[in-house]
């Protein structure tokens, strides 16, 4: 793989009837655009990437590759340069002083330095939640705007390095304000037909926007042999004809070739082409001096090579080609899978590093904790805030972070980012919650997060009584489960406003113990009413005359015979000797459906004669001729059965089990795998397979970052003809937060929803399967350079996950986006050891429509708050517009002087919207209208700090 941070001189070729056109048709203009892709870690961490340590591992220094095009800019007033990464820009821009911030700022005004993409990283289209994808683009946008105001507003999504497109990010894209999106990746095939039909840049029309799509002509590196980095070794322009070195001549004619192999490829007469590498302008002045040369004799001579060369920007390129294009075509399904070749599908990373995955899906949702927190309560000055962990969570969501694609102490760096906010967060809620509640004792956070449950506090067996405050970050008021250990079952619930809460005791899984030696014996599963973005409390007290109907103890499997587990919603059936689910009956509907998960695994290649392509971090590759293998033997462990929850516990090898739950209020079966070490007597790729008598066809359901849910069909592509040479890993996509299979002839469906992303398909009628593991001995040649092994206390990484299973008749589909808010908006528990509190139950938000979710509670400034607001419901899906009373539902922290703003909230929505009496045509005062999909994002200015 092309090492990634490149800095990128892209050239744009524009032809007659485009800007900067001059007086000879028959030429093309090329327009240079010098830029730099700087990966937010990947080989080297954050920080040394800035500072240009570790060049034993790869040589690059951002600071360095800053300072000397700004150097470059400021004595050529002619040239140009373009800058993505907002992380890293940041970081140089707080090191300057006042008069080079003011000549930066004049490059900027003078569209010298333009900033494309603005968001805090590049982030991945595949792994990566939209609500996340939001918050990394607006850390960005928000910062330009602060310090630069309108000129420095980005136009263009530049997406050049992630492995494969979303439409969702396209679509939130023009939600921004862009208007353009560039790429570099796209199957193989996908591009040899887009080259024949002159078809690479096109209008990407998705549900919730539009924008125009590019892909570049050849990746984002410079065109073969005109690389003039000083790690490159192209050789200079030498025009000396006295030199023994001269070369000016073969440069010239070959360059042109270059230019005319490109233009014959685009029908509108302008094309784009990138000079440069990854880190590559770390001496600029190099760089600028050969791309002078190049520019001067290429003009020299523009009559007979029929080009002429100018500075120019990807904005302005655009800008040419839909001025001189007419009826470019249509795309509206997104980009996935990635291939560059037959065998290198670029499908394992949908599930690479699975706990960093599924760490930053459970930090996305802290953070909007922390950040509606630091809203409702007044913060003290012990600089506390949201602050570092929402940078954190935005270098979290770069292309080689949550994708898995980095080396391993990268990744341990990004996790180790994260759990600083996550520490400061920790503190700043528990303190809000402690106000919220009016207690004066102190609160504290236990970690239960499936890869760190440690609870020190509720160990302690000599207190009496624990009382604990969950926080509910949806904005719709729900019934929530929290689990939370404890030292035994000797305690009694306690909740003066709910008396129909109720708990249930169950033993802590072996497995657990695992993962962490210190786990206490037993869990406390609490079922409790909590207000949307609100509190409610509950508290446990000793009590030794305990009811034991609500401790689950164990059948023992000798005695256990077919088990049949029912609840409101659905009844379960279980096989009593393998513990295996065998079957579903939905009651509303009243239709029974053979449900059967099963651990599977696939052997990783690790290369072949016809190919040498081995399965690593990114790629996913089986062995040739194999299919999947079932892991272990299936063996019933415990049956747990209660009034309010019941659990089978069933166990494949000592490495894989599962556990399956059934709440007496919920519409679904949670399934909790665990699995790990992997053994490594061969590269595994473990998948979770449910296998059920539903005729789906060929044909499957993804969504797109946890919004729309997209058509699959197995060996097919909408756009070309696709032709496989890897059915397994070419069939697979990035399954962000649900997959589904539907049969029209019973009118039914099933719909697993994930706790993170990973890679899923269903391979045959009736199937659906999701990797959910990975680790392999090889590398797979695409940069990263080690094998993807990670590993925990010395053996292999255990990770452990959930998926909740969905079954119902097709006309309930729908309720999937209800179930999925709900996993996404995990409950928080802040815990304390004071019996007496005040405000037993609170919220500061009043949400009652069903589709209608708030994303976004933040403090904008020291006067004002950032909402969002979405309508859930897809077209497809029945969703119609909503109106919404900004009043009635914020409450006291409406203003009536709000104003509307671009998604990222750096812009005015009428830089957004081109029809503005349109857009508002569903609005009245504060009452304003959602489409369906649709999020609108508000500004309410308040005179003082909230109250």
């Amino acid at each position: 793989m092309l090492v990634k941070a490149v800095l990128v001189l892209c050239i744009v070729v524009v032809s007659w009837g485009a800007p900067h056109h001059h007086d000879n048709p028959k030429i093309t203009t090329v327009h240079v655009v010098p830029h730099t892709h700087d990966d937010v870690g990947w080989l080297k961490t954050v920080d040394q990437y800035y500072y240009g340590a570790r060049d034993d591992i790869q040589h690059a220094g951002v600071q360095y590759i800053i300072d000397t095009v700004v150097q470059e800019l400021l004595a050529d007033n002619s040239k140009t340069f373009i800058y993505v990464e907002t992380a890293f820009f940041k970081r140089w821009w707080e090191e300057q002083d006042d008069d080079m911030k003011e000549n930066v700022r004049s490059l900027v005004k003078n569209k010298q330095l333009e900033f494309i993409n603005g968001g805090y990283c590049m982030n991945d289209e595949a792994s990566v939640h939209y609500t996340a994808t939001i918050d990394q683009m607006s850390l960005g946008l928000q910062f330009l705007q602060r310090e630069f105001g309108p000129y420095a507003t980005p136009r263009i999504a530049w997406q050049i390095d992630p492995f494969g497109h979303s439409s969702a990010h396209a679509a939130l894209s023009a939600q921004m304000g862009l208007e353009g999106i560039f790429f570099a990746r796209m199957h193989y095939q996908d591009y040899e037909n887009r080259i024949n039909n002159k078809e690479l840049e096109f209008n990407w029309v998705v549900e919730g926007g539009n924008i125009f799509g590019g892909k570049l002509f050849r990746h984002y590196e410079a065109p073969p042999g005109f690389c003039f980095a000083t790690r490159c070794s192209d050789p200079p322009i030498v025009t000396n004809k006295k030199s023994p070195e001269y070369n000016l001549d073969e440069r010239m004619d070959t360059f042109v070739k270059l230019l005319q192999e490109q233009a014959d490829a685009y029908k509108s007469g302008h094309i784009m082409i990138t000079m440069g590498g990854d880190f590559n302008h770390e001496n600029s002045h190099k760089y600028y001096k050969n791309l002078d040369i190049l520019m001067k004799h290429i003009n020299a001579n523009s009559t007979a090579n029929g080009f002429k060369m100018i500075y120019s920007t990807p904005s302005k390129y655009m800008d040419a080609v839909t001025a001189n294009v007419d009826g470019l075509s249509n795309k509206t399904d997104d980009l996935f899978p990635y291939a560059e070749s037959a065998h290198s599908y670029w499908t394992g990373y949908f599930t690479s590093r699975p706990t960093l995955k599924g760490y930053v899906r459970s930090m996305n949702n802290f953070l909007q904790v922390c950040k509606h927190i630091e809203v409702m309560v007044p913060q003290d000055s012990n600089g506390v805030s949201s602050e570092n962990l929402r940078l954190a969570m935005g270098v979290a969501q770069h292309h080689d972070a949550v994708s898995g694609t980095s080396k391993q102490h990268v990744a341990d760096d990004y996790v180790q980012r994260l759990a600083i906010g996550q520490t400061e967060c920790e503190t700043l809620v528990n303190n809000g919650l402690q106000q919220l509640i009016g207690s004066k004792s102190k609160l504290h956070s236990c970690r239960l997060a499936y890869n760190e449950s440690y609870c020190p506090i509720l160990g302690d067996v000599s207190k009496d009584i624990f009382s604990f405050v969950v926080y509910n970050s949806h904005s719709k008021t729900r019934k929530v489960f929290v689990r939370v250990p404890t030292s035994s079952a000797n305690y009694r619930l306690i909740n003066p406003e709910e008396p129909t809460a109720f708990v249930s005791y169950v033993p802590t899984h072996y497995s657990t113990y695992k993962i962490n030696p210190e786990a206490l014996p037993m869990e406390a599963v609490i079922s409790i009413e909590v207000p949307g973005m609100g509190h409610s409390i509950f508290q446990l007290k000793k009590d030794f005359s305990m009811d034991y109907r609500y401790i689950l103890r164990n059948v023992p499997v000798s005695k256990v015979e077919n088990i049949r587990v029912e609840s409101m919603y659905l009844i379960a059936y279980f096989d009593g000797n393998t513990g295996s689910l065998l079957k579903v009956t939905n009651k509303q509907s009243k239709t029974t459906e053979s449900i059967n998960p099963i651990f599977l695994n696939y052997r990783s290649s690790i290369g072949t004669k016809e190919a040498k392509q081995t399965s690593g971090a990114y790629v996913f590759r089986p062995l040739t001729g194999t299919v999947a293998e079932e892991i272990g033997t299936p063996v019933l462990k415990n049956y747990l059965p209660g009034e309010f929850l019941t659990e089978v516990w069933q166990t494949y090898t000592d490495w894989a089990n599962f556990v399956y739950r059934i709440y007496s209020n919920k519409p679904y079966i949670e399934v909790q795998w665990t699995v790990g070490p992997i053994p490594m007597d061969y590269g595994r790729e473990v998948i979770v397979r449910y296998q059920t008598g539903l005729n789906s066809g060929r044909t499957f359901y993804t969504d797109s970052n946890g919004r729309e849910m997209l058509k699959r069909v197995i060996d097919y592509q909408p756009t070309w003809n696709v032709n496989l040479s890897e059915p397994i890993a070419g069939n697979y996509y990035p399954v962000n937060s649900r997959i589904s299979i539907k049969d029209t002839n019973k009118n039914a469906h099933l719909t697993v929803l994930t706790d993170r992303s990973q890679g899923g398909s269903s391979l045959s009628s009736g199937q659906i399967e999701l990797m959910v593991h990975r680790r392999m001995y090889k590398d797979d040649f695409k940069g990263v350079g080690e094998p993807l092994n990670e590993t925990q206390f010395g053996h292999g990484l255990i990770a452990r996950g959930i998926h909740w299973l969905y079954y119902s008749d097709t006309d309930n589909y729908g309720i999937h986006r209800d179930i999925g808010l709900d996993l996404f908006y995990r409950p928080i528990i802040a815990i304390g050891v004071e019996n007496e509190v005040s405000n037993l139950k609170k919220s500061l938000i009043k949400n009652n429509d069903p589709d209608v979710n708030i994303i976004t509670l933040e403090k904008f400034d020291e006067s004002s708050i950032l909402v969002r607001v979405e309508n859930i419901k897809s077209n497809s899906e029945g969703g119609n517009v909503i109106s919404v009373d900004l009043q009635e539902v914020f409450g006291k922290f409406f203003s009536p002087n709000y104003k509307e703003l671009g998604l990222a909230g750096d812009r005015h929505i009428s830089q957004v919207v081109s029809n503005m009496k349109e857009y508002v045509k569903n609005d009245s005062g504060h009452i304003i209208g959602l489409k369906p999909l649709q999020i609108r994002t508000f500004l309410f200015s308040h005179a003082s700090q909230f109250e």
